[in-house]
């Protein structure tokens, strides 16, 4: 009997023990349950924030990364781009020159507006001065010969730009008053020692009142008027060209009717020399037409 005893008492301690490790299981098996459910419910809220929150924002960055990658939408971002380095880097030189600044967008709501064609009129824009030094340096004939005309001249920027080159005589036909003024001031406060052309001019009128010069003649056109105005404008030169055939030259930036001209059966397409094309293509935020008569 003594010698069992030490048996009774392995055994009871096995028992104990097996009966601690179930009571452990159990609660191991209940926490893990509750752990397991907690999850659930956190997976379950984290999902939801997702579609509340998450997923929404995702579409809306990826509707916007759509729309800033489309083409026309490339292509406009570019072009706002050009108009600001031209703005406020490459004018910045040439605009330091003018008495009135020439450089900001004016709308022609409010202004006093000579004729009757407000209605086709286009809020005044300056003209980049690089384009305008493009477009000039492509045509190969001897500028003395001609005149200039600016249609839509604002605040005279392109006149006196022309001004730096000696041409017969200069000309600027604007219908805004406010603008003109402007005009005349700078044409007063220019530095004479910079102009070759001292012949310059701004007239207050309407342009589709007006004929052309007699003499040969450069016609520059910055998208200032609709195609009804142009179109009467483009009748005039044509009538006249008709009369008397001599050398025109047509320079449109940003043109609206290039059919028109196109059509006419007086004034044929000319490509710029290599060098202005590639300055055009990379740094020009509007198409340019260049155009020369038959004569």
């Amino acid at each position: 009997m003594v010698g069992r005893k030490p048996k009774a008492n392995h055994e009871a301690s096995k028992a104990r023990t097996a009966e601690r490790i179930a009571r452990l299981a159990d609660k191991t098996k209940a926490r893990t349950t509750t752990a397991v459910a907690a999850s659930k419910v956190g997976l379950a809220r984290a999902v939801e924030i997702g579609r509340e929150n998450v997923l929404p924002e995702l579409e809306r960055t990826g509707a916007i990364l759509k729309e800033r990658t489309r083409p026309e939408r490339l292509r406009h971002d570019y072009r706002e781009y050009l108009i600001k380095l031209h703005a406020q880097v490459l004018d910045r030189h040439t605009e330091s020159l003018f008495f009135v600044p020439t450089k900001d967008h004016v709308p022609l709501k409010g202004l006093t507006i000579r004729g009757d064609n407000r209605q086709y009129g286009h809020d005044y824009r300056p003209s980049p001065c690089s384009l305008f030094a493009w477009t000039l340096a492509s045509i190969d004939y001897d500028l003395s010969r001609l005149t200039f005309v600016d249609y839509g001249a604002g605040k005279g920027r392109v006149l006196l730009l022309a001004a730096e080159h000696p041409f017969a005589a200069i000309g600027g036909i604007e219908f805004a008053e406010e603008l003109h003024d402007n005009a005349i001031m700078n044409l007063a406060q220019f530095p004479r020692s910079r102009m070759k052309c001292r012949n310059v001019e701004c007239v207050l009128d309407d342009a589709s009142a007006l004929g052309p010069p007699e003499g040969e003649s450069v016609h520059y056109f910055f998208n200032p008027f609709a195609r009804e105005v142009f179109a009467e404008v483009l009748h005039n030169l044509v009538v006249s060209y008709r009369k008397r055939p001599r050398r025109l030259y047509l320079i449109l930036i940003d043109p609206v009717a290039t059919d028109l001209v196109d059509d006419s059966g007086v004034f044929m397409r000319l490509e710029l020399p290599l060098p202005e094309r590639i300055k055009v293509k990379l740094f020009s935020p509007y198409e340019i037409a260049l155009y020369r008569s038959l004569a």
